[in-house]
């Protein structure tokens, strides 16, 4: 789920976090290492990997994704960079790859929060999806892994355990209020700093990378563990009604066994026309604070002045529902199959105004 739940977004909303049943089978064909003494966590749950990584529900330890990751650069020549190193967790870090090649780009973003682990399983997964599409011309930037920290220890926030931000003051790396124009008149930014420093270093790498690498379409895998009704996705941009990437995109998670609401309204007060929620409670354009809002924005503040913004075309966020007792696999299995079609998706987006 992104930023609706987090501190400083328009909409608040509380929740409990959930406690996923039992260890499954390790989806992906991986090894996790010898076992060692047993880790608990703070959900209750308990790891026994080599490097005390939260495995549970089946997603890969931190050092083996950030491995198959790796593989853009090592393999194929994407360019790799570090945004963030966490100064207390050795090895911890927040990167992303692109492609030589730059121009109006398709941006993969996923793992905002670390309890929500199918996005970046399913693009480990599905690397080769993207390198075609690179091979055929059209840039790619990848935040695969935007909450390292957080997902090692299935924790929503990077800074604590607690899954409520109100009693553990967690904040969210996609965190962009500090950057957006206040909601009253545009002239200020909403928030005075970011959050916290990885929260700081990410937003601003995207607008920096958002220069040479505008954004077309952005896809941003999250879950929604919270929501035992059905999935959803958000559409932003420049099209946010109507959009034809994200009509296919509902297609294909109903095709892999997702269910998605088709109508109601979200615990926010949100519409859900179809599956797709376009606009907030009060009809207009959704402003979350998020990371997809500062990628969809037109204006943003820069050292206190506003400038254009990213603007991209397309901005989807994909929410797969991931209560307790959901399927891993299907999850990363759905969110999968958006990454195979990211070539079919790059060319419906641009058919769109």
């Amino acid at each position: 789920m992104r930023n609706q739940d987090d501190p400083r977004a328009r909409q608040r909303a509380t929740g409990h976090r959930v406690r996923f049943a039992g260890a499954m089978a390790v989806a992906l064909g991986c090894a996790f290492g010898s076992l060692v003494a047993p880790v608990a966590h703070a959900d209750g749950s308990v790891t026994t990997t080599a490097t005390g990584d939260y495995t549970a529900d089946g997603r890969l330890p931190l050092d083996t994704i950030m491995g198959r990751f790796d593989a853009l650069s090592m393999r194929h020549g994407w360019l790799a960079e570090t945004v963030y190193r966490y100064p207390d967790a050795e090895g911890v870090t927040i990167k992303s790859w692109r492609t030589p090649r730059r121009g109006e780009a398709l941006w993969v973003l996923s793992g905002i929060h670390g309890e929500e682990p199918a996005g970046p399983n399913a693009i480990a997964a599905n690397l080769a999806s993207l390198t075609q599409l690179a091979d055929a011309g059209v840039p790619v930037v990848v935040i695969p892994l935007g909450n390292p920290n957080a997902y090692r220890q299935n924790w929503r926030y990077p800074n604590t355990p607690e899954r409520d931000w109100k009693k553990g003051g967690g904040y969210s790396v996609g965190d962009a209020e500090h950057l957006l124009p206040d909601l009253d008149t545009g002239s200020k930014p909403r928030a005075v700093k970011a959050p916290g420093p990885e929260t700081a270093a990410l937003t601003q790498y995207v607008l920096r990378l958002a220069e040479q690498y505008p954004p077309r379409l952005v896809l941003d895998l999250h879950e929604d563990e919270l929501s035992k009704e059905g999935g959803y996705i958000y559409s932003q941009g420049r099209q946010a009604d109507a959009n034809p990437v994200g009509a296919e995109i509902v297609r294909l998670l109903q095709v892999a066994g997702i269910r998605l609401r088709q109508s109601g309204q979200t615990r926010f007060g949100e519409t859900i026309v179809a599956g797709v929620i376009s606009r907030d409670d009060n009809g207009g354009p959704i402003r979350d604070g998020s990371i997809d809002e500062l990628l969809a924005a037109t204006e943003v503040f820069v050292d206190g002045k506003k400038t254009r913004g990213p603007s991209a075309q397309t901005v989807i966020v994909v929410e797969t529902p991931a209560f307790a007792g959901s399927q891993f696999e299907l999850r990363v299995a759905a969110q999968g199959a958006v990454v195979q079609r990211v070539a079919e998706l790059w060319q419906l987006n641009l058919k769109t105004r």
